[in-house]
């Protein structure tokens, strides 16, 4: 198990997990629809140390022969977003170790840096199946999930199926995402962490919410503080971050050792650029309009690429109206915004959102 020395600067340092060295502290957290193979590049390459995929079921892996159904999630592009995380649901441990072998067969999913195991995502759909933050509840099957997926990669790294050659140069560094609890009466982070690091875990990340707040009310970073104070591997936090004054805060009250950008990354990648220069000591100046069109255009035509212009289109409706948030008149240009059907319909948009941002009435 390895952690960083104290950093000359505290609040923005590399950051070492297992064998693995990251640039910076700051990561981007795994969003369903959102962190997908067009914008983790782009957050990656305004300052994103490390970016994770959106989850993938490692059941589904395993009866994907082609990986053609769960390609749209896994897809990474090695040269454009290293270091990077597949992030893996499921509560069957032979599922993980299955699919962490089947990930390893393809020649660009096996340049992932990172296997990250979802043990916090609250949805209905996953958790009635004990996935995501269910498996809080039973501690026992995630420790198993831990050590068949540290097997799988040792074996991939040729060191056999020791668990205990999870701290090797060979083997790729496993980690787990995970919450504050199931609910307020279920509070076990600690112990959950404990165990974590115990099964062979390199790095944890902690929201610091319970599964029933979902994502609602204030996060709890006296849990997050108790889990740094309870583990010897790096700890990411995660939870209400959503600014410059967020991130020292954090850190300051916490001691963490990274920080994971959830929903303030949403339409804002330039929360890594504005973190990793102002953390820095630097000035930060914000995108100007132009920028802004410019990063919207990026973002649906890679969008378009990955998945085709109808459902590039689509999909990236909620985007741009993330984008659009604080701009003049936001709410009548998102209502335009989720009228486009087509690249066409985006350009419109935008070169009028444009237009009306740099001359207004």
């Amino acid at each position: 198990m390895t952690t960083t020395p104290s950093p000359a600067n505290p609040y923005l340092h590399p950051l070492t997990i297992g064998h693995l060295e990251i640039s910076n502290n700051l990561a981007l957290a795994p969003m369903a629809g959102t962190t997908d193979a067009t914008y983790r590049p782009i957050c990656h390459g305004l300052g994103a140390g490390l970016v994770v995929t959106e989850l993938v079921s490692a059941r589904g892996i395993t009866y994907d022969p082609d990986l053609k159904r769960s390609w749209r999630y896994l897809e990474i592009t090695p040269e454009a977003e290293k270091p990077v995380a597949i992030q893996l649901f499921g509560a069957d441990p032979d599922d993980f170790y299955r699919a962490i072998l089947k990930i390893h067969e393809n020649p660009i999913l096996s340049q992932c840096d990172l296997i990250d195991i979802n043990m916090g995502c609250p949805v209905p759909k996953v958790v009635r199946g004990g996935e995501g933050s269910a498996l809080m509840k039973t501690p026992d099957i995630a420790a198993r999930v831990i050590e068949a997926s540290v097997r799988a990669l040792a074996t991939i790294a040729g060191a056999g199926a020791d668990v205990s050659s999870a701290g090797s140069a060979a083997v790729k560094p496993l980690t787990v995402k995970f919450r504050k609890g199931w609910d307020a009466e279920s509070v076990n982070a600690v112990e959950f962490a404990q165990i974590c690091q115990n099964a062979g875990t390199a790095a944890i990340t902690i929201h610091a919410r319970t599964r029933d707040q979902f994502y609602s009310g204030k996060a709890d970073w006296e849990i997050i503080a108790a889990v740094k104070a309870a583990v010897q591997i790096p700890v990411y936090g995660n939870g209400d971050l959503n600014n410059l004054g967020d991130a020292r805060k954090m850190i300051d009250q916490t001691g963490v050792d990274g920080l994971m950008i959830g929903r303030a990354a949403l339409g804002n990648p330039w929360i890594f650029d504005q973190l990793q220069t102002e953390l820095g000591g630097g000035i930060w100046s914000p995108p100007s309009a132009a920028e802004k069109a410019a990063m919207m255009r990026r973002h649906v035509y890679g969008l378009s690429q990955h998945l085709g212009e109808f459902t590039g289109v689509t999909e990236m409706r909620k985007q741009l109206a993330a984008y659009l948030r604080g701009t003049r008149d936001a709410a009548h240009w998102k209502n335009l915004a989720m009228q486009a059907k087509t690249l066409a319909d985006v350009e419109t948009v935008l070169n009028d959102w444009l237009d009306f941002q740099q001359n207004p009435v």
